[in-house]
């Protein structure tokens, strides 16, 4: 065992290819009572960076940390290596941002030094800043921050599925909803095609935890001049005025030879005021989706599914090419009905609404 000198020690974790990374995070979370998320993030920093510091500690508790450390990696087989190395002395009256005399200890994790109240309050004063820049490598550590103090079984999870051919339409609710001003926003790396995305799967920490990824977009025609980018995935960390924090999670819902559905989920913490807040989000954005008009005047055709159930596997958007009237084959008789039922409809609409007629007609051919 390393030897450890008077002070304060910060204990730091070598990467060994060879020890299994639910081994060390087990280790991080039960020896030095690491949260799922800390564990997971100080587990990706040393596989990136070869070693990280897992913590900084008065001399005696290093040292009986690291007994416990050394006890437990020698009773698993495995060769993972944890050294001491000096971090100077935290006793001294200086703050160890600025140098000037600092009163009082400040501990952030397992980590403790002296702080004056100027750079204090300098850092709260930074804390918005700070929140939209702190980097996360999986979402379990990203949820786990964002609810910060709030148990587990504190969080409901409520979800919301949508046809496949309503992605325009949901996109374009989520965006007016969760965009505007989101925390913050990450796309997720989905492990399996068809496992579906939900706030259980991304609460997974180890070897199975979900990877903050680029966000991705698909282009999805719609029969216009551009097509519309609708996300694979997205995940939306939001707050409202009030304070209270809530989370939205973007999915696929995927079922070999169906339709690819949507889905959305709103994760908040137990209460009437959440409650409320998914109550309406889903409203507004069913609301959304159904004034929606992303289709409308447009040739759609959909692929229905060969088997019992009879669904739907997609829906294409037809572009038409413009015919001319020269061009179309039909009896005279059957153009001026056509030409009466139709044209002279649509050209004497606004008259019908004056008179409090319908201006809605279908025709059969």
């Amino acid at each position: 065992m390393n030897r450890i000198q008077t002070g304060h020690t910060r204990l730091v974790i070598h990467n060994d290819k060879d020890t299994p990374q639910d081994f060390v995070i087990g280790l991080l979370r039960s020896v030095f009572s690491q949260s799922p998320g800390d564990a997971i993030e100080l587990m990706a920093a040393i596989e990136m960076k070869g070693k990280a510091v897992c913590g900084t500690y008065p001399s005696a508790v290093a040292e009986a940390l690291l007994r416990v450390s050394e006890e437990r990696i020698e009773a698993s087989g495995h060769r993972l290596m944890i050294k001491a190395e000096s971090s100077g002395d935290l006793h001294g009256d200086r703050c160890k941002l600025c140098g000037n005399f600092a009163g009082e200890q400040i501990r952030l994790m397992s980590n403790a030094a002296l702080i004056c109240d100027d750079c204090t309050l300098a850092v709260a004063g930074n804390l918005r800043d700070l929140t939209r820049t702190k980097q996360f490598n999986f979402a379990s550590a990203a949820l786990e921050w964002h609810f910060a103090g709030v148990p587990r079984d504190q969080l409901i999870a409520t979800s919301r599925q949508f046809p496949g051919h309503m992605r325009p339409e949901v996109q374009a609710a989520v965006d007016k909803l969760f965009s505007a001003s989101p925390i913050r926003f990450f796309g997720i790396h989905e492990r399996h095609r068809y496992e579906t995305l939900t706030f259980a799967s991304l609460s997974r920490f180890a070897e199975t935890a979900h990877a903050i990824a680029p966000v991705q977009y698909q282009d999805v025609e719609i029969g216009e001049a551009e097509p519309v980018k609708c996300l694979d995935n997205g995940l939306w960390l939001c707050a409202t005025d009030s304070d209270l924090h809530y989370a939205v999670l973007l999915s696929a819902h995927r079922e070999h030879g169906e339709e690819t559905g949507v889905r959305i989920e709103i994760l908040a913490p137990a209460g009437p005021a959440s409650a409320e807040l998914v109550k309406r989000s889903f409203s507004d954005i069913e609301n959304a989706v159904d004034a929606a008009r992303c289709y409308r005047g447009k040739v759609l055709s959909f692929d229905a599914d060969a088997s019992y159930r009879r669904s739907s596997r997609g829906l294409m958007v037809h572009k038409l090419p413009r015919i001319e009237r020269a061009n179309v084959i039909l009896p005279e008789a059957t153009l001026k009905l056509l030409d009466r039922n139709v044209l002279h409809f649509v050209e004497g609409r606004a008259q019908l609404r004056r008179l409090g007629q319908s201006t809605r007609k279908g025709i059969l051919l």
